[in-house]
Formats: C-alpha cells, sequence, structure tokens
C-alpha cells in the first residue's frame, strides 16, 4: 500500500477514535469501547509482518522483544510455542502502518508511541500505568475494567466494572491509567494479538514537564552572577544549620527563588514541552530509519513460502496426536508437538510442496512458528521455483 493511502487511513482512525465523546470519557477517567475503528486499518496488517518486527526486536542492538518480562535466548518462535507472551517496546519503529497511525494521533497528545503484545498464553493484558488504546489485530479478548480495589478499606463496598465486552478484530477500546484490565478465558484458539498505544506517558504530564522546565532553566537561561554561585551551591547538613542560625540565608533562598520563578511563564513552559516532543518525534523517525535497514537474520519461513520435507527425511504424525517422529536413516528424532499442528504435519509428511498459509492449522502464528522451528532442525526445507541465472 502507497504511504499517502495508509496516511489516510491513519487519519481515519484518528477522526474515529478522537471524538467529542472520547474527549468526555478521558475527562471523566472513564474507559470507551469504539467498535470497527481500526477494521480499515487490518488488511495493511500481515502476521509476516508481525512476525518479521518481533524477530528483530530480538537483535541485541534493540533488544525490544520480551518474552514473560525477558528476552527470548533463542528465537520468538520457540518462546511462542512454550506460550509465552511476547512484547514489542516500541513497535511503531518496526511497523509502517503503526508508525502512521501514532503519527495521526500526535497533534492531540504532542507524542505517541506503542507496544505489540502476542499473548500466547491469553494472559491479563500489562498492567495499565497511563492512558492507552487497546487496538485489537487479531483474535477474541474478553475484559473486564475495575477500578482498583488496592487502599480502599475493608468495609467498603466492592468497585463494579466500569465496562465488559469482548473485543473483535478491528475494535479500538480507550484504557484510562490506573484502571485494573482484566482478561477473561477465550474460547478461541486464534492468538489474541493486540497493540497498546501509549497516550500520555508520566513524562507528559504537567508536574514532570514543569520540573523538566525549570532544571533547563537553571542549566541553561542566564541568571544574575550571585544567583548562579547561590544555586551552584552544595546543600550539606551545615546548610540546614545555617538556615537556622543565619536569617540572611533565608533571605537568599527566597530571593533567588524569586528570581527563578520570574523565567517560569505559561509561554515558556508550552515552547519547551513542544521542544521535547519535537525531539522525541525526531528520534523515533531516526529510529524508524535505522531498523528498516536491518536485514533479515536468515533464511525465514513466511506465510507464502513453499516447503517440503527436507530430502531424506521422513515424517511420521497423525491428525490428533502430540508426537511427531522424524527419521534419516538410520537416526529417529522425536519431537513433541501440540495437537493443534498434528494435521499440518501429517500433510507434510508426504514429502509433496506445500504453500505454508495452505497447511492445516486454526492458528495462523503458530503455523509460521513451528514450521520455522522444524526448518532451523533440518526437517523442512524451502523451495525455491525461481528460473536460474542464464
Amino acid at each position: 500500500m502507497a504511504a499517502s493511502e495508509g496516511a489516510k487511513l491513519a487519519a481515519s482512525f484518528a477522526a474515529k477514535v478522537l471524538t467529542p465523546g472520547f474527549s468526555d470519557a478521558r475527562a471523566a477517567r472513564s474507559p470507551l469501547l469504539v467498535p470497527a475503528a481500526a477494521r480499515e486499518l487490518l488488511p495493511e496488517i500481515g502476521m509476516d509482518d508481525i512476525i518479521d518486527a518481533l524477530c528483530k526486536g530480538t537483535r541485541p542492538e534493540l533488544g525490544s522483544t520480551a518474552a514473560h518480562g525477558e528476552a527470548p535466548s533463542d528465537n520468538v518462535f520457540k518462546a511462542y510455542l512454550d506460550s509465552a507472551t511476547l512484547s514489542l517496546h516500541g513497535a511503531e519503529h518496526f511497523l509502517p502502518w503503526l508508525l502512521r497511525l501514532c503519527q495521526a494521533m500526535e497533534p492531540a497528545f504532542g507524542f505517541v508511541s506503542a507496544r505489540l503484545i502476542v499473548d500466547g498464553e491469553r494472559g491479563r493484558p500489562q498492567p495499565v500505568e497511563r492512558d492507552q488504546l487497546l487496538v485489537q489485530l487479531l483474535g477474541l479478548q474478553r475484559l473486564t475494567l475495575i477500578r482498583p480495589v488496592q487502599g480502599l478499606p475493608v468495609t467498603a463496598p466492592r468497585p463494579q466494572p466500569l465496562l465488559e465486552g469482548t473485543l473483535e478484530a478491528g475494535d479500538v477500546l480507550y484504557v484510562p491509567a490506573c484502571v485494573d484490565c482484566r482478561q477473561e478465558p477465550s474460547a478461541s484458539r486464534m492468538p489474541n494479538v493486540y497493540v497498546l498505544v501509549s497516550l500520555q506517558s508520566a513524562e507528559m504530564s504537567l508536574e514532570f514537564s514543569l520540573c523538566k522546565f525549570m532544571a533547563d532553566l537553571l542549566l541553561e537561561q542566564p541568571k544574575s552572577s550571585e544567583a548562579d554561585a547561590f544555586f551552584r551551591t552544595s546543600v550539606t547538613r551545615q546548610t540546614k544549620r545555617e538556615l537556622k542560625e543565619k536569617p540572611e540565608l533565608e533571605g537568599s533562598v527566597q530571593r533567588f527563588a524569586r528570581e527563578l520563578a520570574s523565567k517560569v511563564t505559561a509561554a515558556g513552559l508550552r515552547k519547551h514541552f513542544e521542544s521535547r516532543m519535537s525531539q522525541l518525534r525526531k528520534e523515533q523517525t531516526e529510529s524508524v530509519a535505522e531498523v528498516q535497514a536491518l536485514g533479515s537474520s536468515g533464511p525465514r519461513v513466511l506465510s507464502r513460502s513453499l516447503l517440503r520435507m527436507t530430502r531424506g527425511v521422513q515424517c511420521r504424525c497423525s491428525a490428533g496426536s502430540t508426537r511427531a517422529f522424524f527419521t534419516r536413516g538410520s537416526d529417529t528424532m522425536t519431537l513433541n508437538i501440540a495437537a493443534t499442528a498434528s494435521a499440518m504435519l501429517a500433510q507434510l509428511s508426504d514429502g509433496a510442496t506445500y504453500r505454508l498459509d495452505a497447511l492445516p492449522c486454526e492458528d495462523p502464528i503458530e503455523r509460521i512458528c513451528v514450521c520455522n522451528v522444524l526448518m532451523r532442525k533440518g526437517c523442512l526445507e524451502l523451495v525455491d521455483f525461481s528460473p536460474p541465472n542464464r
């Protein structure tokens, strides 16, 4: 898809979400479900792109993909098959469509970042520490949003759910900060894939912004020589005693504090905030260019890949089985597998060539992961039907 068309879809997404109703919900710290707001984006989102982003995120120089909070030691394929929840921080650096979505929302929030979640174990979502949009990409997610009970007296009434519902692919949910987001079990075999779009982090709060503004004023703005010398004075136990014993020191504190405060204006704070957001956006764009320049870390099986059993390898696996046997000559390797992958291996065992996305497996990510693991073990091989160079 052309970048201009992608930008239009992202702008359409922002227009559907950032409505007066959204502003009211945010002011009331209340969740809001926007059905199908991201549905137009779904055709642009491929499982191959998600797998490629997760794999790039495991590289040591990036370190963005984590499984259960730690970077997987081997690869994302084994981590997913072990029911790990994969989390890709700064996902907009790896997925162009997600970067456009973040940029479309920047006029309202200054700076927007995102995290990709592939929830293999279908556990509860990550803790909500800031205002976020949950964008459902694949699968179903049953959620209950409720005020936290921490800090309430034991005798106080328990909070009632703020929202209960099931998110389908394309739905968007606004989740205010400090709301418990509880995920209920789902019977769906499809993977739970969603994006958390951070709308306002703690660094964008008025409190943090004012502290950062004043700190930069102390370091960069011209001051009187007396004020400059005073602010560079170390605060020690002796200073504390002097405040009690020398009244003139109290006067100096108030005088130089007023000098600093005279430089703090609403216009200056807004300008400083915008400068910080501009720098974050610049670093985001530069990081995207660096990530996109990274090549593949090696041969990888993707949805449209053609593959077959490696020549000389025979596979025995029946539909519904939890074990597969791979034989080469007199050697046999036994692998424990999920029953959901057995029909796919049973079909591949005939030695014919298949396109990956045509193999029987309800979970498209499981299908990719199983085949990549088997290829690395030498059980499967890619088939290239391109004509030879003449």
